[in-house]
């Protein structure tokens, strides 16, 4: 393969990953977390600011988006930028992306103020059939808090 070849074969999995970063944020606002569950591996692993929030496997982190619509209407917007991207393999990559997010319970206008800041640490693996999903989604707080709905009991 050459350097044109491998340079091309890493641009189109960047842009697959951007999909998929992109997917996550809008089923999230737009579907209130139907179908986040599926992005991810059966045994993937969705962790945000320690044990308190570890989900492992899909039917986990679906039951943590069936209890966040349960608690009633939320307005959010998840705002990912500067995606630094690293392509491991064919069928595997990692990423760091930027979350700031604007949430707020029940239905807009809502003050402007973002929430949260935080970095999105991803493993990424592709399917055999050459669907990016994710492995692992680490999410690290650096400016606000985690709102209180992380909890597992909420």
């Amino acid at each position: 393969m050459s350097v044109a070849d491998t340079h091309r074969n890493a641009s189109e999995i960047r842009a697959q990953i951007d999909a998929l970063v992109a997917e996550f944020a809008w089923l999230i606002d737009h579907k209130s977390g139907h179908g986040v569950a599926d992005l991810f591996t059966p045994q993937g692993r969705y962790m945000v600011g320690g044990e308190e929030f570890d989900l492992q496997g899909r039917d986990e982190i679906e039951d943590f988006y069936a209890r966040r619509r349960a608690a009633g209407p939320r307005t959010s917007r998840h705002l990912f930028s500067n995606l630094h991207f690293e392509h491991v393999d064919d069928d595997r990559a990692r990423g760091v992306c930027v979350l700031t997010l604007h949430a707020a319970d029940g239905r807009p206008p809502h003050p402007l103020k973002p929430v949260l800041v935080a970095d999105y640490s991803d493993t990424y693996w592709r399917s055999p059939e050459g669907v990016w999903r994710y492995e692992s989604r680490v999410v690290t707080p650096l400016f606000g808090s985690i709102p209180n709905f992380g909890s597992r009991t909420n």
